[in-house]
């Protein structure tokens, strides 16, 4: 795991403060907590879905968005479900930004209504949006389609539903950790809006003083977050709808790290007052328009700005960042004859990176699990970049025969600051074969643009390529009797032009280079079960492998996210008319991590030592196995309709090793290095309501 001042330097990620969470969780684990539930039956599948006719009403939840938010251990939360689907894994419990078959976090996208998303989730695992207004979320893992962009590798594809006209509602969620408020209703006869408003309270009930003492971490602002969604919709007739929409949210966290903190032992420069600030805000207006023999024509423009701050290390060190992206799409379907459908469409993006910054550069990327040894140059520097992207596509879907269907497209990405065009073309095959049989097949090359923080003047370096990717997929589905299905999907991928991290002590050279390439390959069964008898569920198994190679070493080294096998099963069942439970069972095999095997001298600082690593990302760690449930009760209070909900997360109190660290507290001498795991949470209660008025 990357080490805390890396963290700092990746402009979005917030683990540095994870201990504060865990000390937070285990402060209030006996007590109430909950998060807002939602109500409704789940009656249809799963991983990815393309969604190829048109849905009659936008303002409801779709049976498949509907399976995901019931799934146990989320919360209610659907993109905290996404873990339990194939291919999936998070960078820590269960949580955390997800990696999608054998790509890295950072290679994938998100949208929201079809436009970019500057970030979906909270600090500490959550997403941003109120369970209330998703209307469909898909997961596209691998061979998707032209009119996606910008990923290598997956594509997250969030639609939050219309507002419905009806009477004015509200519904009011509560407990120990989250407060929120849902409002929905007609304004005119031909308009509706709604809006979520939802804040923290774990601050409230966070107890600073005991919080954190053997570990030298003094929280000074206990984690806390808010989030808004706001969407107004007039519609002109059957076939025009203007949407004006806003959202946004907000993470604060802050704390002192003293020195019997590790991470001072480990970096003095550490010590002190840290913080991390980020806030979110987005707004759009978007026509969409239904017309007659196919035709679909979906135009939106927006704003939207992401600021990160962060300090640390007292008033030493700092980098704040500010994004701001002003955007257009625009996508235009129709159909051509007896059996085409063709889409096309483009999007344009003119987005400043702004940075203020302070702070050691330490020079390493994923590829590099010894990164506190890869210390660099002070840099005190402050900049701005523009890069203006644009990309166009094409898409022919063909209906060859009654059986058989075919996907043809093209797209093409620009963008300014690397001067490259890229043409990708993208191919996709469904056949029916055999009754209740089909092969299903996918092709394409994809590419993304540079991390940002490493092509920052001073920081990086600007020259550097985007990064690439070809996909290939195959797979073949059966469906059985009694709402029974399988599926087995395989994959490969390949990439490259990653980034790779220079010798420090060697300024004839830029601090990275485009030379990391890799490749993932695997295989996925899906078993399904859709709702009859009361109950539903599916069980995922996993087999895959991911790499990196060093291309001017040759040196090939496994992916430090690299999980050769993954089970995920899960299972809701209706008691009777007013209760449902649920479960789901997570094993994986050990992820793969960096042995230590001795301690040196800090060459930095005076009486501090530092790990002797072995062979990189040679060794793995435990099984990991994890059992969430779920309880839920349909109720009336004072006369309003609601629901209570219990959650147990780990249910079993496993006690999972996500990560092995050096203990500088218990290390006296090289002979006798002490070394110390870290864990994932024990078990975990949750107990909630909402209430509709």
């Amino acid at each position: 795991m990357p080490k805390p001042y890396v963290r700092f330097h990746s402009f979005g990620s917030l683990l540095p403060f994870l201990p504060l969470l865990l000390a937070g969780t285990n402060t209030l684990a006996q007590q109430a907590t909950s998060y807002p539930e939602r109500t409704g039956t789940a009656e249809s599948a799963v991983e990815e879905v393309v969604v190829r006719g048109r849905q009659s009403d936008y303002s409801v939840i779709t049976e498949n968005a509907q399976k995901i938010v019931d799934v146990p251990g989320s919360l209610g939360d659907p993109l905290m479900a996404v873990f339990s689907l194939p291919g999936v894994l998070s960078e820590g419990d269960g949580g955390g930004a997800p990696a999608v078959r054998g790509s890295s976090p950072s290679d994938n996208r998100y949208l929201v209504d079809g436009a970019p998303a500057g970030y979906v989730f909270h600090a500490f695992s959550t997403s941003i949006f109120n369970e209330n207004i998703i209307q469909d979320f898909q997961l596209f893992s691998a061979g998707f389609g032209p009119q996606y962009n910008n990923a290598i590798g997956g594509i997250f594809d969030i639609k939050l539903r219309d507002p419905r006209q009806q009477d004015f509602a509200t519904k009011v969620d509560l407990s120990i950790l989250r407060a929120g408020v849902f409002t929905e209703g007609q304004v005119t006869e031909n308009s509706a809006l709604y809006l979520s408003a939802r804040a923290s309270l774990l601050q409230y009930f966070f107890d600073k003083d005991e919080a954190d003492k053997e570990d030298g971490i003094r929280v000074q602002d206990a984690p806390e977050d808010t989030d808004y969604q706001f969407k107004y919709q007039y519609r002109l007739g059957e076939n025009h709808k203007f949407t004006l929409s806003a959202n946004g949210a907000s993470d604060l966290a802050a704390a002192e790290f003293t020195e019997r903190s590790t991470e001072v032992m480990e970096e003095p420069d550490f010590a002190g007052s840290a913080k991390i600030e980020n806030t979110f805000n987005n707004q759009s207006l978007r026509w969409q328009f239904d017309g007659f023999l196919g035709q679909a024509l979906d135009v939106q423009i927006g704003h939207y700005e992401n600021t990160q701050d962060t300090f640390w290390g007292g008033d030493k060190y700092f980098f704040d960042m500010t994004t701001e992206d002003s955007y257009a799409l625009l996508n235009y379907s129709f159909v051509l004859g007896d059996s085409h459908n063709i889409s096309v469409g483009g999007e344009y993006h003119a987005t400043d990176y702004s940075y203020d910054a302070r702070f050691i550069n330490y020079v390493c990327t994923e590829f590099d699990p010894d990164c506190e040894l890869r210390r660099g140059e002070l840099i005190d520097s402050k900049d701005v970049v523009r890069i203006k992207e644009s990309s166009v596509y094409l898409n022919d879907h063909w209906e060859v025969a009654e059986n058989l269907a075919l996907d043809v497209g093209v797209q093409s990405h620009y963008n300014d600051y690397t001067d490259e065009t890229f043409t990708h073309p993208r191919l996709a095959l469904s056949w029916e074969f055999i009754d209740k049989w089909t092969l299903t097949s996918s092709a394409g090359s994809y590419n993304r643009l540079p991390d940002i923080d490493k092509t920052f003047p001073q920081i990086g370096n600007t020259e550097l390529d985007s990064p690439t990717s070809d996909h290939f997929t195959l797979g073949i589905k059966q469906e059985l009797a009694n709402e029974w299905s399988w599926s087995v999907t395989t994959y490969y991928k390949t990439m490259d032009n990653l980034p790779l991290a220079s010798d420090v002590g060697d300024t004839s050279k830029p601090l990275y280079t485009n030379n990391v390439e890799g490749e993932a390959y695997g295989v996925d069964l899906f078993i399904s079960k859709e709702r009859t008898d009361r109950w539903y569920g599916w069980l995922a198994i996993s087999a895959s492998h991911s790499n990196r190679t060093n291309k001017l070493t040759g040196v090939e080294r496994d992916y430090y996210l690299d999980t050769p096998l993954v089970l995920n099963w899960v299972m809701n069942y209706q008691l009777n008319d007013l209760w449902t439970m649920g479960a789901r069972f997570t094993a994986q095999s050990g992820r793969a991590y960096t042995p230590i095997v001795g301690i040196q001298k800090n060459p930095w600082f005076e009486n501090r030592i530092l790990p002797v690593y072995g062979e990189p990302y040679s060794d793995r760690l435990p099984v990991y196995s994890r059992l969430d449930l779920r309880f839920q009760r349909e109720m009336t209070l004072w006369g309003y309709p609601g629901t209570y909900n219990i959650d147990i997360l780990n249910a079993l109190n496993r006690r999972n090793v996500t990560d092995r660290n050096l203990d500088y507290k218990r290390t006296t001498s090289p002979q006798n290095f002490k070394l110390e795991d870290e864990v994932g949470l024990g078990i975990i209660p949750a107990v909630g309501m909402s209430l509709t008025f």
